[in-house]
Parts: structure tokens; C-alpha cells; sequence
């Protein structure tokens, strides 16, 4: 079917006078002309000859021809009726012009309503198909198609009774069209229509056609209601109607119970052109609050999305297809549904470029009705100390109302409570909230006597640290779950009322029986039920875990710069201190969190650290050479046995030195070769250590550092010396630290261990002990460890677990070598050139790194310009003669 019917806008809607011309028994060429295109047009529209429904003059009276019928512009229309004017006064003006060929009386355009359908606008205000209601006869024009010259094929009356209806009453009021003394006049303020506006369906179905229009001549038509009512209405002439665009505004949720705030909303508007050809023209949305007048198509927080035709915005120029096209352009719409109703309007062509000869279908409007929808947000924390957390959350932050409305009847009563219940839901996709639910006796059914209540649920449960995958997470990532509880419920209560009824009275005179009306007695009650809804809505509730672990690198710490040296190492040093770290013990560490209960009371548990700490410390070694016998204190009897010029050699236990008075005042120890020179002294090494252990007993380290030092003591002589038959060279060494005696029993070894105590390092598990600075140094949360900022920031505070063990243990072990204990006879060779010759005892390097750990750490022996211990001595074979036996 060609698409061709649209709607009429006129520049002015206000109902001008109408000039009427009466005919006596002929009419004027003009109206003649008018007649006869009339009767023409029927037989050509409607397939109608001059025997079914011609015009003349009739039984009703005069034809008569009234021009511009309700006020059109464009072009010159009429509106026909026989006999005379008839019906009440207004103004000056009758109620009916006449009547019709069928006798059906045609209303005066001019006459205002005596009567009106107050409360109602004209396209909500007749019954379905009338005539299928036995309300009227179905006419062959009632939804009926026809071909229409110029206009199109298999069309029907709808779009003309569309524009008749748009033209005589759009924009208007009641008190536009009514007379101020008739009835329920107090309406005159309510809309009476819009343009646009039909009946759901469309005119076609509700409209009973009396008669319909022509070219030139306005048709009218009836609205029934319950069959005894019915309204006229308009059917604007064909020639008011010519190419045209048609906005259709579609919003789903404008056929439902209204839209909460904060949902979307969406519209389109279809926009149809009857032009031959595509025409560029402009449009206009726009989305309007009923309460506060905001245009919301202007505010960002409503989030208008312009898509579709136009230019994305709320405004714009837009090209629309002809009629021949594919498709239809079609303007999309976007927002968020505010606080209040809305209005959504779509105009296109508001410019009135290009030029229409209907304006009324240029603009369509969907009224979206609000439910209030309460939308709050909570949030909540658990704290970085916090293990757990009992929540209770007041929905809504309590008082959630219901109630019902009093019933509008008279002399009613309630019957019965309140009963209904606020419904919660729970929706915890992400789970936020362990156990949740609603706390027991807060959300109890409604039965009370009264028309509104309040309920205030409290959502309860617990937030575990463990579900939101705590302890593995890195640290300040604080993990953010949502949950949702809605709430919605509904109430309702009975109630009573009285109804009018007819009571008995009397029997009349013929003997029946006599009633009477009764609209105030209160002894008969119909009943009712008043229903009405909790206020409804929804919590967001947000729960933010923060978490802090623990870092894993700690900080400097200047305490912690331990020593990795050697004091006094020098050469010509007998005391020497070493210094180096002690070995690393993995501590195993915990934090005290809290479990917080709904009460306010806490319970704090042990959580073991994401990391270890390494425990380590300052490692001291002081070592001690002395000398307990030196060679001159024991060379000094053989000496002065000298000095007496003994010859006896029980005299000269360890060596014979010369008797000559000359010798002994030119060397202190003047010696003949090929006598015995025995070796002697006694030297004593004391090594104390402080080391840092996990267990309390001898530490392997004072053991072979004892060991690496005793090794570095060195004896011996330049002289040379015989042993059956050959030449040596006296040299003394510790080959093996463990034994007794060494260099053939020359060297005596005697150990004296002692394990002189253990100092345990103190620490508690938890604040209320004492804890080591030693401790505190490697622990996160404190001062002492530059670490004070996890306490003060994330509540983190370490504490060493209970079950491990540090303490320093502290050892000394004096050593004392005694060489040739048994003052075993070692002579020389008696062919030894005369000269300087030395007995010495000497200390070589020791390397220390592999107890220390320090590469390269060596420890300094005595053996460059000071001794341990040497004599001098001068070797001469002429020195004395031989020794008594």
C-alpha cells in the first residue's frame, strides 16, 4: 500500500468563525460545484453511485454549503448539512448545523461542549469497535480500505480522522471547548489532546464513520462509550493532506509499570517520508524531567548517547529517505533514568524545512513514568591487622517504609492488619561476605494494626582474609568484592465498607412490595482490600581487604654493618682481634591480626610471616701469644754456671757456654761448636671467642681456629746440628694441633679448653616480653630495623616464633707448647764455621678465611724484626777447652 497518509499541523489551532451560507431551494453555482464534486467523489472513492448516497435536496430539509469547515489554511474545505441549524445556544451559535442524507445530526465547529468527558483525553476515551458492541450499526466506511486519486491504493480513513482530530482539538484544554457553567467545569485545565496522540490500534477501530470525507469535505465520525455516550469527532478533507514526514517514537519501557532511576532507558524514532526523493532537514530530541523541568538531553549525568541518523547529538541535520527507500531513518536514544518521570520528545523538521502541508505527525513523545528505586552505597574495610570481621549492615541505613493508602469509599473501616513482608535478597557473586544473611528477629513478617510500618534489616556475616586469597597476594593490592542485597515487598489489608442498597419499606396499595434506596445506614458493609509495597531498592556493598605481608629485602641497618677484619694485625703484634659475621639462621617469624567481632570484642591470632628473617651477628676472636719460659730465663743457669768457669757439666744442663771472662764480655752467649746446644722455652696461645649459635655447645670454629693458629708456631736454629753420623737443621712445627707432642717429641702440647658460658639472645612471641635489639634489627615493624613505617602505616609488627634458639657462646682455650720438655741433648757439628748463629721461635701467617667466610682474611704471624722469642749467640771452635766429665 502507497504510504501516504500523514498528519496536518496548522499555524493556528484556535477555531475561527465559520461563515455560513444558507440556501432556500437553490444553491449559488459555488455550492452547486461543490455538491456535484462531493457526489463524484463518492462514486469514485467509495464506489458509491448518486442512487446510494447522493447529495440533494432531501427530506431533511435545504442542502447548505458552510466553507473553511474547522479553520484550515491550505485550501478551501466544506462541510455540508440539510435543514436548519438546531440545538442549544452558545454565543450565538447552535449546537448542530444540520443534519446529513442518512439524518445524522453534523455538530457546529463553533459551538462550545454543554457537556464533556472530563478526566479523559480524546484518544483514550472510546470502547473497542462500537459496532461489534451493539453501541451502532457498522457502516461500510467502518474499517474499510479504498483507492484515493492522488493519494493511494487500499487505504483507510485513519490518517483523515487522524488530521481532523489533530486540527480541531490538538494543544487544546477542555477549557478551550467547553462552556464555563457546564458541568465538572473545575476540569477545564486538563489536557484534552495532543497532537499525535490515538487510541491503541488506531481511530480506524474505535471510530464509527457517519460520514466520510471527500477531497474538499470534512467528514465526521463517533466515539461510543458504554453505549450511551458518544462524542463527535472530526474527519479532515483529502486535500489537507499532501507529502510528509512521520516520526513514530518507540520506547519499550514506556508500555510497562515505569522505569527505576539509575536503569537505561532506550527509544527510537522512526521517521517515514512520503517526499519522491531524499530530503535534508533538521531534528530535535529532547528528554525532559515532568517534576523539575531539567532537560536531561543537556546534563552529563543523565549519559544521553545520540546513535543512528544525525550527527550524534541531541540536535542536529539529518538526510532522510524517500518514500521508494529501503529503510526508514531511524534516531536512537540512551540514558539513565533520573529521579523523577520524563517525557521523551522527537521532532523532526522543527526548522519546517523542507515545506510540509502536515505538521501534526512531525513531533511524537513517550511519557516514562519513574519508580523511585533507592540506591545506596556502603563500604567497609578490613583492616591489614584484621584476620576476620563480623558485619552487620543496616539496609538502607533502616526505617525502609510499606504502607497503604485509605480506601476511598465512605463509612469504611479497617478489617484485619497490615500483612505483607519486606523480601531480601542476597546477591554475593564475587563472595564478598562469608555466611551472609539477614541477622535473626530484624526483618520479622508484617501483622500490625496500623497503615504503614517500618522494617530494618541487618545483613550479617564475616569477612575472612583467607577467601579473598590473602597471604599470596602482593602487597597494598588490596582486593575490592561487591555484593548486592536488594529489597522489595508489598502489604496489603482489608477493610469494609458501606454500599448503597435498597432496603424494604412497605407493600403499596396493589399489594406489592416497596423499597427504597439506602446510602447511609451502616449496618450493610461490602469489603475491599487496600494493597501497597515496601519501598524498594538496593545496597551496594564494597569490601576493601587491605593487605601487607611483610617485605622480603629489609633496609640498612647501620648496627648491622658487621666488622670483617683483623685489629692490631701487624707483624711485631702478640694480641690480635679478629672480627667477622656470624653463619645465617632462618628465623621463622609471625604477626598477631585480630578477630573482630560484631560486639566490638577482638581475639588476636598467630599468623606465621610470608618470609623468614635471617639472624646474624657480630662473630669476635682475640688471640693472646705469650711467653711463660722464655730461652734467655732458661739459658740463664747454664750462663752464670759460665760465668763461675765451672768445668763441671752437671753445671751446664742445657748448654755449655764459654768460661772465658774476654768471650763473655764480647757476647752475651759465646759457644764452642761440637758441643750440645739443647732447644728450650715455653710459650703459651690464648684464644677467646664470642661466636653467635642456634645450639649451646663447642663451636667448630674456635676449635679450628685454635688449630690454624697453634699451627703457625714455628722453632728452630741456624746452626747446624749431627745426629748420627749427619748434619741438620734444628726446625720445630706443629704438624698435627691434636697431639701432644710433635717435631720427634721436641715440642710438648698441652690444650686447655674451657666452654665458658652461652648467652641466650632473649626474645618474646608477642608484645608483652622483651625482645633483643639483636632481634629487632631483622624484624619488620620496628625502629631499630628502619622498618617503623609497617607499623605506622600497615600495622605490621614480626615477632619471632617460639621454639628457636640463639645465644652466644663464649670459649677459651690456653695452649701452652713446651720445647724439648725432656731437655734432650741435640749437639751440633763440631766443624761449623765461627760466626753469629740464632735460636728463635716464630709465628708464620694463617689464613683465616674459611672460618671467617671473609676471603683473603689473613692473620699476621711474628716473625720479622720482633721474635716471639731468639737469643743471639757467637759459635767459635777455639772458644774453651773441653768440659770435665
Amino acid at each position: 500500500m502507497k504510504k501516504w497518509l500523514k498528519y496536518l499541523i496548522v499555524s493556528s489551532l484556535v477555531l475561527q468563525n465559520l461563515h455560513t451560507s444558507i440556501m432556500a431551494s437553490t444553491l449559488t453555482d459555488e455550492q452547486e460545484t461543490v455538491r456535484q464534486k462531493f457526489n463524484q467523489d463518492m462514486a469514485q472513492i467509495y464506489g458509491l453511485g448518486d442512487e446510494e448516497y447522493p447529495l440533494r435536496i432531501g427530506e431533511y430539509g435545504d442542502l447548505h454549503v458552510y466553507d473553511k469547515g474547522y479553520g484550515s489554511t491550505k485550501e478551501e474545505t466544506y462541510m455540508l448539512a440539510y435543514g436548519n441549524m438546531s440545538g442549544g445556544d452558545d454565543r450565538g451559535e447552535k449546537e448542530f448545523l444540520g443534519k446529513n442524507s442518512e439524518g445524522d445530526l453534523v455538530p457546529n465547529p463553533q459551538y462550545r461542549w454543554k457537556v464533556g468527558w472530563d478526566g479523559k483525553v480524546i484518544s483514550k476515551w472510546g470502547d473497542h469497535k462500537p459496532w461489534m458492541k451493539s453501541y451502532c450499526d457498522q457502516s461500510v466506511f467502518d474499517m474499510a480500505s479504498f483507492d484515493i486519486p492522488g493519494i493511494g491504493d487500499n487505504v483507510t480513513l485513519e490518517e483523515a480522522i487522524q488530521v481532523g482530530v489533530d486540527i480541531a482539538y490538538g494543544g487544546k484544554k477542555y477549557k478551550d471547548v467547553k462552556q464555563p457553567d457546564a458541568p465538572n467545569y473545575s476540569d477545564r485545565n486538563y489536557p484534552l489532546h495532543n497532537v499525535g496522540d490515538k487510541p491503541n490500534g488506531g481511530w480506524i477501530e474505535y471510530v464509527h464513520i457517519i460520514t466520510p470525507p471527500t477531497q474538499d469535505t470534512w467528514g465526521q465520525g463517533r466515539l461510543y462509550k458504554g453505549g450511551r455516550y458518544y462524542m463527535g469527532v472530526p474527519i479532515a478533507p483529502f486535500s489537507l493532506i499532501g507529502p510528509n514526514l512521520t516520526v513514530t517514537l518507540e520506547c519499550a519501557q514506556a508500555e510497562g509499570a515505569g522505569v527505576r532511576n539509575d536503569d537505561v532507558v532506550k527509544a527510537s524514532a522512526i521517521v517515514k517520508s512520503t517526499f519522491d526523493e531524499n530530503v535534508d532537514t533538521t531534528y530535535k530530541w529532547t528528554v525532559k524531567g515532568n517534576t523539575t523541568g531539567t532537560m536531561y538531553q543537556q546534563k552529563e549525568e543523565s549519559a544521553c548517547k545520540f546513535t543512528g541518523y544525525g550527527e550524534g547529538a541531541s540536535q542536529g541535520s539529518a538526510t532522510i529517505p524517500s518514500e521508494g527507500s529501503e529503510f526508514d531513518a531511524v534516531f536512537d536514544l540512551e540514558f539513565i533514568m533520573p529521579k523523577e518521570p520524563v517525557t521523551i520528545i522527537f521532532e523532526i523538521n522543527p526548522s519546517k524545512n523542507p515545506e510540509e502541508s502536515i505538521y501534526t505527525d512531525n513531533k511524537d513523545s513517550e511519557s516514562i513514568s519513574w519508580i523511585r528505586y533507592d540506591i545506596a552505597k556502603a563500604n567497609y574495610t578490613l583492616y591489614y591487622d584484621e584476620l576476620t570481621k563480623e558485619l552487620e549492615h543496616e539496609l538502607a541505613g533502616g526505617g525502609i517504609p510499606g504502607s497503604v493508602q485509605s480506601p476511598n469509599k465512605s463509612l469504611w473501616r479497617w478489617e484485619g492488619n497490615l500483612t505483607g513482608a519486606l523480601n531480601v535478597d542476597i546477591e554475593d557473586n564475587d563472595g564478598a561476605l562469608s555466611d551472609a544473611k539477614v541477622k535473626d528477629d530484624t526483618n520479622p513478617p508484617v501483622d500490625e494494626a496500623a497503615e504503614s510500618v517500618t522494617r530494618s534489616p541487618i545483613i550479617q556475616g564475616v569477612i575472612k582474609r583467607e577467601e579473598y586469597g590473602d597471604f599470596y597476594l602482593p602487597n597494598l593490592s588490596n582486593p575490592i568484592r561487591e555484593m548486592i542485597v536488594f529489597y522489595e515487598g508489598d502489604v496489603k489489608r482489608d477493610y469494609d465498607y458501606h454500599t448503597s442498597h435498597s432496603v424494604y419499606c412497605c407493600e403499596n396499595e396493589d399489594g406489592s412490595s416497596h423499597y427504597y434506596d439506602c446510602s447511609g445506614c451502616s449496618t450493610y458493609y461490602g469489603s475491599g482490600t487496600q494493597n501497597g509495597i515496601f519501598q524498594p531498592g538496593e545496597d551496594r556493598i564494597s569490601i576493601t581487604t587491605q593487605v601487607y605481608n611483610g617485605r622480603k629485602p629489609m633496609p640498612s641497618v647501620e648496627a648491622r654493618h658487621f666488622k670483617k677484619e683483623i685489629d692490631d694485625n701487624t707483624h711485631d703484634s702478640l694480641n690480635k682481634t679478629i672480627w667477622w659475621e656470624s653463619d645465617e639462621y632462618e628465623m621463622f617469624v609471625q604477626r598477631w591480626m585480630k578477630n573482630v567481632f560484631a560486639t566490638g570484642d577482638m581475639t588476636y591470632e598467630a599468623i606465621q610471616g610470608q618470609h623468614e628473617r635471617i639472624f646474624t651477628q657480630q662473630n669476635k676472636a682475640m688471640i693472646e701469644w705469650g711467653i711463660n719460659q722464655s730461652m734467655s730465663s732458661i739459658y740463664e743457669e747454664d750462663l752464670n754456671s759460665a760465668k763461675r768457669k765451672s768445668t763441671n757439666k752437671l753445671d751446664y744442663p742445657h748448654v755449655p757456654f764459654a768460661t772465658d771472662r774476654d768471650l763473655q764480655r764480647q757476647y752475651k752467649y759465646p759457644f764452642k761448636s761440637g758441643y750440645y746446644f739443647n732447644p728450650a722455652g715455653e710459650y703459651t696461645l690464648t684464644i677467646r671467642t664470642e661466636i653467635y649459635k642456634d645450639e649451646a655447645k663447642e663451636t667448630q670454629e674456635h676449635k679450628d681456629l685454635v688449630d690454624e693458629v697453634l699451627q703457625s708456631f714455628n722453632y728452630g736454629s741456624n746452626m747446624t746440628y749431627v745426629d748420627k753420623g749427619s748434619n741438620y737443621q734444628l726446625k720445630l712445627q706443629i704438624d698435627d694441633p691434636t697431639a701432644a707432642t710433635a717435631a720427634e717429641g721436641l715440642l710438648g702440647i698441652q690444650r686447655d679448653y674451657n666452654y665458658v658460658t652461652e648467652y641466650e639472645v632473649p626474645y618474646s612471641p608477642d608484645a608483652a616480653g622483651f625482645t633483643h635489639t639483636y632481634f629487632k634489627e631483622i624484624l619488620e615493624g620496628y625502629e631499630e630495623s628502619n622498618t617503623q613505617n609497617s607499623k605506622d602505616e600497615y600495622k605490621y609488627r614480626e615477632y619471632i616464633q617460639e621454639g628457636q634458639y640463639i645465644c652466644k657462646v663464649v670459649e677459651e682455650t690456653l695452649v701452652t707448647i713446651t720445647v724439648n720438655p725432656d731437655n734432650q741433648k741435640c749437639y751440633t757439628f763440631g766443624g761449623m764455621k765461627n760466626g753469629k748463629y740464632y735460636m728463635t721461635a716464630w709465628l708464620n701467617d694463617v689464613d683465616v678465611s674459611s672460618i671467617t667466610n671473609v676471603p683473603g682474611m689473613t692473620l699476621k704471624g711474628v716473625n720479622t724484626e720482633k721474635q716471639l722469642d731468639e737469643i743471639a749467640l757467637q759459635v767459635h771452635g777455639s772458644m774453651y777447652d773441653d768440659l770435665n766429665n
